[in-house]
C-alpha cells in the first residue's frame, strides 16, 4: 500500500486541519506525544519543532492548548463558506520563547498539576462512593 496521499506524523510531531469553519470554537490540532509514526490525511498539515528551533514541543502543545491560541485561530481564519487558517497564519503567531530551562520548568509544572488534576478527580469519585456508606454508619453509630 502507497503512504503517498498521507502525511506522516513522527514522535513530536504536530498536525492540524487548516479549516476552521465547523470545528466550535477550537482549532483541530494535535500532538504525537507518543513513540510511534502515525498517518494522517494530506488536507492537515504538519510540521515538528525541537530545541534546534529553541522551543520544546510540550511548550508549544501547552501553547497551542490555551482558549486565547483557538480564538486567535478562530479570529484571523479567512474565507466564507469554509474559513482557513493556513500555514503561512499559523507562522504568522507570535509566540513567547522563553529560554530552554524556563519552557522545561514550565512543562514540568503543566504536567504536575494534570497529574494532581487527575488524582483529585479520581478521589472525588472515591469520596462519592464511600459517602453513603459513612452516613448510614453514622446515623447507626448515633441511634445506639
Amino acid at each position: 500500500m502507497s503512504l503517498k496521499p498521507y502525511l506522516i506524523v513522527e514522535p513530536d510531531s504536530f498536525s492540524y486541519v487548516t479549516i476552521t469553519s465547523r470545528n466550535g470554537e477550537k482549532i483541530s490540532l494535535a500532538h504525537n506525544g507518543s513513540n510511534n509514526t502515525y498517518i494522517c490525511s494530506f488536507s492537515y498539515v504538519a510540521f515538528k519543532v525541537s530545541k534546534k528551533d529553541k522551543m520544546i514541543p510540550s511548550y508549544l502543545k501547552i501553547f497551542f492548548n490555551r482558549p486565547e491560541f483557538n480564538r486567535y485561530a478562530r479570529f484571523h481564519s479567512w474565507g466564507s463558506a469554509r474559513e482557513a487558517f493556513s500555514w503561512e497564519d499559523m507562522c504568522a503567531v507570535k509566540i513567547p520563547i522563553p529560554d530552554i530551562v524556563v519552557q522545561q520548568s514550565i512543562v514540568n509544572i503543566y504536567n504536575a498539576y494534570l497529574k494532581r488534576r487527575e488524582i483529585n478527580e479520581k478521589m472525588k469519585s472515591q469520596i462519592k462512593d464511600i459517602c453513603p456508606i459513612l452516613i448510614k454508619g453514622s446515623l447507626e453509630e448515633a441511634s445506639v
